[in-house]
C-alpha cells in the first residue's frame, strides 16, 4: 500500500487527494492483504518494486499488471507473469 500511495503521488498522474483516497478504499475492499515471508532483491535499479514481486509470490497470483519498466523488464519471476494492461487484456 505504501508503494501504491507513493506512485499515485507522481505528478504525471495528477490525482487529487479525494481520487487517491477513493481508489485506496476500493482496493482495500477487494484486495487480499498478505504478509511478506521472504524478501527478494531482483530489481536492483528500483528496489522499492521488490515488494510488488514479494507480495505476488506470497499471494500466489498469476499476473502483475504494471506500467513500470523495471517490473516489465523481468517479464516473469517465480511463476508470476509481469505484463502491461494491454498485454493482459490480450491474454
Amino acid at each position: 500500500m505504501e508503494e501504491l500511495h507513493r506512485v499515485m503521488s507522481y505528478p504525471k498522474f495528477d490525482f487529487t487527494e479525494e481520487q487517491k483516497e477513493r481508489f485506496v478504499n476500493i482496493i482495500m475492499e477487494i484486495a487480499t492483504i498478505v504478509g511478506i515471508t521472504n524478501k527478494v532483491n531482483i530489481i536492483k535499479d528500483d528496489p522499492d518494486n521488490n515488494v510488488i514481486i514479494e507480495s505476488a509470490i506470497v499471494g500466489n497470483v498469476k499476473y502483475v499488471i504494471s506500467g513500470d519498466p523495471h517490473l516489465l523488464q523481468l517479464k516473469s519471476f517465480a511463476g508470476v507473469k509481469i505484463v502491461t494492461a494491454t498485454e493482459f487484456l490480450m491474454e
